[in-house]
């Protein structure tokens, strides 16, 4: 009985050794993919940007579905434009699910662009992500967002139900 109880430990002992908790997955993912994401963002770069996703990565919102290379030389091309104003974007998460080499993560964002002598616009939106690790690297590899949920506007109230990225 010892034995077994022994035996018993020792399994769990590695099983949980080697295994991520939910907390540490998001920590990792936190520091791969959301501040680099949040960084390149609001500097408008392009090669940074585009590093955080796959090479197929699959991106859809109001404007259609882009993917892949087609994906990322749009945002080449939008983040090389001369642009007056800066913008921030800061992420609140509702749902993050994690299996092996793979993650789900629903939330809302917030973008406040200024310009100068003018009032900040800020705009909110609702996003889902699919996450794929690859060689001990998170990357987004499937991209959706609306500012809309059931024909309403995502609002400032919607964006602070989640859990914010520090």
């Amino acid at each position: 009985m010892k034995l077994a109880a022994t035996l018993c430990f020792f399994l769990f002992s590695i099983l949980f050794g080697f295994s991520q908790n939910q907390q540490d997955i998001e920590n990792e993912i936190n520091a791969q993919v959301w501040k680099p994401f949040k960084t390149s963002f609001e500097a408008r770069d392009w090669k940074t940007f585009n590093s955080l996703h796959t090479d197929d990565v699959l991106r859809a919102n109001k404007h259609g579905i882009r993917i892949g290379a087609e994906y990322k030389k749009s945002i080449e091309d939008s983040y090389q434009k001369p642009i007056n104003r800066k913008r921030q974007i800061d992420f609140c998460f509702d749902q993050r699910i994690y299996k092996e080499d793979t993650g789900y993560e629903v939330g809302y964002y917030r973008i406040i662009s200024t310009e100068k002598d003018k009032k900040p616009t800020i705009s909110y939106g609702r996003f889902h992500v699919v996450l794929k690790k690859i060689n001990n690297q998170w990357f987004i590899a499937q991209d959706w967002d609306t500012n809309t949920i059931n024909e309403k506007l995502i609002t400032k109230q919607d964006f602070e139900t989640g859990n914010c990225l520090k």
